[in-house]
């Protein structure tokens, strides 16, 4: 089984480390990676059309027993899967399934459209290959916890997830004794106001930007706007592992009769 990993925290981030070795496990199991050179979060599904992309060699023994071949990627999380899609299969490499992590921090509800890790994801659907998204809410202290975690998943989903899917994947960044286990959760509706403080500049810097003004994010503060009992957002909370299958494509059939009618 070829198995392209990617993430959005960068190739040095902890997580990705993690989960190869994690990987790594599954029997006769070959691993490719390509991750951003730097971190990327919060980047969605970006693209890099207009500018050249660069691909630089990692020690791939760094990574996991049953890495073969690694690289960092100057471009987004959506470009590394997509440009590591077309260079394995310029080698004859198939993939079989592309995974995303363990990123550090959660990745539900609304969120999955800001998120880079849930980009790598996506482009891997969209492009013809399955592919699963792992987090650890609010940061990875408990990262062991996946050892448990991604076994439990990929002998589960793997072969199994419907087309033009991803499986998303959220653990509480809690001791293990604290999960209280696995359920299916449907996405919450979160907002986070858009709050910006203005900033001052350096004297240095003044005469320079003139007639520029300069803004720094303030807060994330988060709003649920809609998050029933079964959404992953409140499971989290409540000490559980969401699992959800998120469809490629929203069904837009139910407001099309709205659409005739205005037009």
């Amino acid at each position: 089984m070829n198995i392209l990993i990617s993430n959005d925290d960068g190739i040095n981030a902890p997580g990705i480390k993690k989960l190869a070795q994690l990987l790594s496990r599954i029997k006769d199991a070959e691993l490719y990676i390509c991750a951003p050179d730097r971190e990327r979060s919060c980047v969605g599904h970006g693209l890099t059309l207009f500018d050249d992309l660069f691909l630089y060699d990692y020690p791939p023994e760094d990574l996991g027993p049953a890495v073969v071949w690694a690289k960092s990627c100057s471009g987004t999380p959506a470009d590394c899967v997509r440009l590591a899609l077309a260079v394995l299969g310029a080698k004859g490499i198939t993939v079989d399934l592309v995974c995303s992590g363990i990123n550090n921090g959660g990745n539900t509800g609304s969120d999955i459209n800001y998120s880079g890790t849930l980009a790598a994801c996506r482009e891997a659907v969209i492009d013809g290959f399955p592919a699963m998204a792992f987090s650890s809410t609010k940061g990875i202290d408990y990262l062991d916890n996946f050892d448990i975690i991604v076994p439990h998943i990929c002998g589960r989903f793997i072969g199994k997830l419907p087309e033009d899917t991803i499986l998303n994947v959220n653990a509480p960044n809690v001791p293990w004794s604290e999960i209280k286990g696995y359920r299916a959760a449907s996405l919450a509706q979160l907002r986070y106001p858009p709050r910006y403080t203005m900033m001052d500049y350096s004297e240095d810097e003044k005469e320079a930007s003139k007639n520029t003004e300069r803004y720094a994010f303030a807060s994330f503060a988060m709003e649920m706007v809609h998050a029933g009992d079964d959404s992953d957002t409140a499971m989290i909370k409540d000490g559980w592992i969401s699992v959800s299958i998120i469809p490629l494509l929203q069904d837009c059939s139910g407001t099309m009769d709205l659409v005739r009618s205005l037009l």
